[in-house]
């Protein structure tokens, strides 16, 4: 036991030598753990109380089958456009489940009445207006054939995935819509993990001669798959046309973001025990930059084990700043954009080194909890191994998540501990997102956990700042304005303005936003994007850079709103 505890404390004390021996700011690093946690706001669990009773299923048979310990995803999306945000989770071993939003605090499961009980071996999910018809469709990510459901604008869904040429049959995992070449259609990138013949599983013995799952080393990776969405409701295979490597990597979380600012929308994936992607959209094809552009790897050079990727401005420069999550004993990473086409790691600078060391991260998102106008981080944690603590004391299976206070300097203080009762859950959690589900003007959270019920944490206090909700409509004229609302008009961006870049100035401080379909791990945020404005009764400016390329500017905005706005049909700047 002596031994054990002596091997323990070796390998803690080892790991924190390393890690610290890379930051260039030590001292600053232990000044920030210092930072006082300040969480006024908090958030509580409401799962029972809205009625949700998914719990995730993986189907475990004490084989370890890989696939069994990875999932799953949910999904924020208005499924059937009423103003409230639903939820979908993908599931494992049985049906996945859609929940309706009643709009009064409370949901009801509608998975079978709305045709989506059918989820294969499901892994992620992700929601897009693929075929432009004013409602959003449901893509489900498998270890087997994936699933599209298209949208019957009547709160059903009917399965296409033949019809449309998107069931890929391989070991998928992260999935996102993008307009990518500016067509006005939304296309769809697919991650794919690894190679894995369920008929050849290796057994994996660690020391103690206990089985247990086998890392990702052990399989080779699987390509990834990249679809053109022709515009007939129907999608083109031109992974290999657009630039896609084949098999460089076992790839899990990935967004779309236009990280260099040049009015395209390039391609983020992080790798498992393989670099992270970084593909530069070059117009037409994808260039890989992620060594280039220094986030491949950590700050040693080496390839962790990506598994959630979130984009965000924490420090408010006005560009978007990558976070991916890694394995227990190794640090998530935080790669700073320096606005010149490369990255720092500022992993250590910014606090968020040590306090993950400890933890086995998975899903995560850059969210403005508190409403205070800087981007703050929350992380979803949990073991691989259901039998982790026979072999290693000094871990659990079940986990704590992390919530990060962003200080408005770039620097991060873990407060979880006092951000209520929803965050000392200890649980197997994978997937995040967020979105406001009650409409009170602040963010709320959902977590998917493997193998155990789900978890829905209300927001309590964040609206006690001011706010601002921004919902994009492309290539859509209301119809007060004449046009019928199916009439697309000049340049057109998607429905979902998926892809448009928002700024959006308050008090003289700037924040940006891009709307995203598919991030963090194996999950997607509301499309509507949330701006928190402090004490400020309006934003000066707000401005929207359409994926038409159209730029479209208001004033004098008022805050506490959901702000709809509709592609114009040329440039739009505010009079003086």
């Amino acid at each position: 036991m002596i031994s054990e505890v002596l091997e323990i404390s070796s390998r803690v004390f080892s790991m924190l030598m390393k890690y610290i021996s890379l930051c260039r700011h030590c001292l600053a690093t232990a000044v920030l753990l210092q930072l006082p946690a300040k969480a006024e706001v908090q958030f509580v669990d409401v799962t029972a109380v809205a009625e949700i009773a998914f719990r995730h299923q993986n189907g475990a048979t004490g084989e370890k089958h890989f696939p069994e310990t990875q999932g799953s995803g949910v999904v924020f999306f208005d499924h059937d456009a009423d103003g409230w945000l639903d939820l979908y989770f993908a599931n494992s071993a049985g049906p996945g489940a859609l929940y309706r939003n009643r709009g009064d605090g409370r949901f009801e499961e509608t998975t079978a009445a709305a045709g989506v009980a059918e989820s294969g071996h499901g892994m992620g999910c992700a929601a897009a207006d693929y075929d432009q018809d004013g409602d959003l469709d449901l893509y489900i990510t498998c270890y087997g054939p994936n699933i599209l459901y298209r949208n019957n604008g009547d709160g059903s869904f009917t399965n296409v995935t033949s019809r449309s040429g998107v069931g890929h049959p391989g070991f998928s995992t992260g999935a996102a819509f993008a307009d990518y070449d500016q067509d006005g259609d939304p296309d769809l990138y697919v991650a794919n993990y690894v190679e894995y013949p369920p008929e050849v599983n290796p057994p994996c013995i660690q020391a103690k001669g206990l089985q247990v799952y086998c890392g990702p080393e052990a399989f080779d990776p699987q390509a990834d798959v990249f679809f053109r969405n022709e515009g007939d409701r129907t999608f083109a295979d031109i992974s290999d046309a657009v630039g896609l490597l084949p098999r460089a990597a076992r790839e899990l979380g990935a967004f779309f973001s236009d990280y260099d600012q040049d009015g395209d929308l390039d391609l983020y994936v992080a790798g498992d025990r393989t670099p992270n992607l970084l593909y530069r959209n070059d117009g037409s094809r994808f260039i890989e930059v992620g060594f280039l552009a220094g986030v491949a790897f950590d700050e040693a050079g080496e390839a962790l084990a990506g598994m959630g990727v979130a984009a965000g401005d924490y420090d408010r420069d006005g560009f978007f700043d990558f976070f991916v999550t890694n394995y227990q004993w190794e640090t998530n990473n935080l790669y700073r954009n320096l606005g010149n086409g490369f990255f720092a790691d500022t992993t250590f600078e910014s606090g968020l080194g040590i306090p993950s060391l400890r933890f086995l991260a998975w899903g995560t998102v850059f969210f403005d909890y508190d409403n205070d106008g800087d981007c703050d981080l929350f992380v979803a944690n949990g073991h691989l191994d259901d039998n982790v603590e026979l072999f290693d004391t000094s871990v659990t299976y079940a986990q704590q998540n992390q919530l990060f206070r962003n200080d408005g300097q770039g620097r991060f203080a873990d407060v979880t501990n006092s951000a209520g009762p929803g965050l000392a859950l200890v649980q197997v959690s994978r997937g995040a997102a967020v979105g406001d589900y009650d409409e009170d003007g602040d963010l709320d959270l959902v977590v998917s956990n493997n193998n155990q019920p789900a978890a829905l944490l209300h927001n309590d206090g964040g609206n006690q700042n001011h706010w601002l909700t921004i919902k994009l409509v492309g290539s859509y004229a209301p119809a007060s304005s004449g046009h019928s609302q199916d009439q697309l008009r000049g340049p057109s961006s998607n429905r979902d303005g998926i892809g448009a870049l928002v700024k959006v100035v308050a008090g003289g401080r700037l924040q940006i936003d891009e709307v995203r379909s598919g991030s963090s791990f194996l999950c997607q945020d509301d499309l509507r994007l949330y701006f928190g404005l402090g004490a400020l009764k309006k934003a000066e400016l707000v401005e929207v850079r359409w994926p038409s390329g159209i730029v479209e500017q208001l004033t004098d905005v008022a805050a506490n709103q959901v702000l709809t706005l509709y592609e114009p049909d040329k440039s739009v700047k505010p009079k003086h």
